[in-house]
């Protein structure tokens, strides 16, 4: 038996209940098409594992993928017992947008591969605060389903457990970090820090600057910057004459060195 097969026999021991329906499904908006190891569409969870034991990890760790099109708002997913108590949504790759909307303002973390997803992980009735939350597909994403019955198969790799912890953690460091870029008074000043921050995870270097593929449009640049979208077309065309910022086609290009607060007299 291929480790292709291996690793789908391993999912199909386990009975799919909650896909089936539109009462169970976690939402009738995506489409289950595939099985995968996650540890071949997840480099860094591939890497926690010792080498001596991918093989056998590789088959355990099989899950059923789900695509969301890229079709604008992802409504409210509904888990089914047979998802909730598990770790959650993997994001295999993609871009999903995740809004808040309070007192009629709004803030939005952008999330892509690697970060893990528990979008029924709130409860409106237990906020003082009256809260709207709502999901964006930027661009097709696919999601790996780490259920319950996935959470078993991989507890003899505790370092599975440990590195998603961690990267939850991390997500929560990126809003601290994204909360104080959002204290920025300057709307380019704010506009240019977040754009060198997401090029942390999705910048590459290039001899004419840092590209970032991000399909970001002004709206969803609105969002992450917590401004209105006249505003930050305004904004982004400063950037442009100041030489920091340019795109091509969906490519943001950022030139020059990152902003530090000794060089943020140029806006």
């Amino acid at each position: 038996m291929s480790a292709e097969q291996a690793a789908l026999e391993a999912v199909r021991a386990y009975p799919r209940r909650g896909f089936g329906t539109a009462e169970s499904a976690i939402t009738d908006q995506v489409s289950e098409r595939e099985v995968v190891s996650v540890l071949d569409v997840d480099v860094g969870l591939a890497e926690v594992i010792p080498q001596d034991q991918r093989a056998q990890a590789r088959q355990a760790v099989a899950a059923n993928v789900l695509e969301l099109p890229a079709a604008g708002r992802w409504r409210e997913p509904i888990p089914s017992d047979s998802v909730r108590g598990g770790y959650g949504l993997l994001v295999v790759d993609g871009l999903v947008l995740r809004r808040v909307r309070v007192g009629g303002r709004y803030a939005a973390e952008l999330l892509g591969p690697g970060d893990l997803l528990r979008p029924w992980q709130h409860d409106p009735a237990t906020a003082t605060l009256a809260l709207e939350w709502t999901w964006r597909v930027v661009e097709t994403t696919r999601l790996a389903v780490l259920d319950p019955r996935w959470t078993a198969r991989a507890s003899t790799w505790p370092q599975l457990g440990a590195e998603l912890a961690g990267r939850a953690l991390a997500r929560s460091l990126r809003l601290v970090v994204g909360a104080a870029i959002a204290q920025q008074p300057r709307l380019d000043v704010r506009l240019l820090m977040l754009f060198w921050d997401l090029a942390d995870r999705y910048g590459k270097v290039h001899p004419d600057g840092i590209h970032l593929d991000l399909p970001l449009t002004h709206e969803v640049l609105s969002q992450l910057a917590g401004a209105r979208r006249p505003s930050v077309s305004g904004a982004l065309t400063r950037l442009a004459d100041n030489g920091r910022l340019r795109r091509e086609g969906r490519t943001w290009i950022l030139s020059g060195d990152p902003p530090s607060d000794g060089s943020l007299a140029f806006a």
